[in-house]
């Protein structure tokens, strides 16, 4: 039987293996990546799954041919639990994954660049190469190669991957196995993660009207590049119109997108930005107040400590007062 990990890029550059058991095997970021931990149980016999807790330090590049390719197809379900990445394969389609979301994975193909917008990142992720997968389902649980083989379908009909925002369903099932990661139950772990794939199988297809609809590369880096603008020129009066006709984008995708890698919309990130850089110089400067509301973009410091006091519920000179 093959094993899964040998065709890692994950484990076999990015980390290190520093405790393996009957059960499962944890792997330690090494530093030029970040630090934190991969750590993955044996579920059955072809299917594993992994806790993913680590920061990334920057971009993750593949470009390495020996992890270009899995041996054999894959499948893999990850279950964001916090942050935000957007993985890149050598087509250029992109996969957006944050909090409350699952990505879909079928296919052959390696990642070649993941960007952590948030750099602290947590998911669980099922995975395993499909054809041991499917015997396995099929000997054990009676359930037909077909539906493998149509799920695998339902992810691959517009590129290799989907995303879907969680279900309650899969919210209580996802939180059951962390729980038991926690508690050291690894029978439960096995339990749910085995009836968290089977409930997988059965309702992807009523779960594709919910599906994330992507844009392409080039678009995503204007987002990226609009939402270092706006950090970077909170000073500045910002504006849809402004942003959509600096970098050529509709109104319309520029706030799709945005919404959908940002998880707010651009007037509540231009606001929380503003609020937080407040804080910031508030907390770590002698800047006046009303300078500090000139920088955030307030024409006065009775419009910044009024917008302050809702978003922190505490006034400017509190905050002072108190660091």
């Amino acid at each position: 039987m093959n094993d899964i990990k040998r065709d890692s890029f994950y484990l076999n550059k990015m980390a290190v293996l520093t405790k393996e058991t009957e059960d499962y095997s944890v792997y330690k970021v090494l530093p030029e990546y970040g630090e934190g931990t991969f750590t993955i149980f044996k579920i059955i016999p072809g299917l594993n799954l992994s806790l993913n807790n680590f920061i990334a330090n920057n971009t993750i590049r593949n470009f390495t041919k020996e992890y270009s390719r899995f041996s054999e197809p894959i499948l893999k379900i990850n279950y964001c639990l916090k942050g935000k990445m957007i993985a890149h394969d050598e087509n250029g389609h992109v996969c957006v994954s944050n909090k409350g979301s699952t990505a879909y994975y079928s296919g052959i193909k390696n990642i070649r660049l993941v960007n952590h917008f948030e750099k602290h990142y947590v998911s669980i992720s099922l995975y395993g190469y499909i054809n041991e997968i499917t015997n396995v389902f099929e000997e054990i649980f009676q359930v037909k190669e077909s539906i493998f083989v149509e799920f695998c379908n339902l992810i691959n009909q517009d590129s290799s991957f989907i995303v879907i925002n969680n279900d309650p369903i899969v919210i209580r099932l996802v939180d059951s196995i962390k729980e038991s990661i926690m508690n050291g139950e690894n029978e439960s772990i096995r339990l749910r993660s085995i009836e968290l794939l089977l409930y997988e199988l059965k309702s992807l297809r009523k779960k594709m009207k919910r599906k994330e609809i992507y844009f392409n590369k080039s678009t995503i880096n204007k987002i990226i590049d609009i939402e270092n603008y706006i950090v970077n020129n909170l000073d500045e009066k910002i504006t849809l119109s402004k942003l959509s006709q600096k970098f050529n984008v509709s109104l319309d995708t520029l706030k799709r997108c945005f919404k959908q890698m940002f998880s707010s919309s651009i007037y509540a990130y231009v606001k929380k930005s503003r609020m937080e850089k407040g804080k910031e110089l508030l907390m770590n400067s002698d800047i006046g107040i009303a300078e500090i509301a000139l920088t955030c973009g307030y024409s006065n410091h009775h419009s910044f400590s009024k917008a302050f006091k809702e978003h922190f519920k505490v006034t400017p000179r509190d905050i002072r007062k108190f660091y």
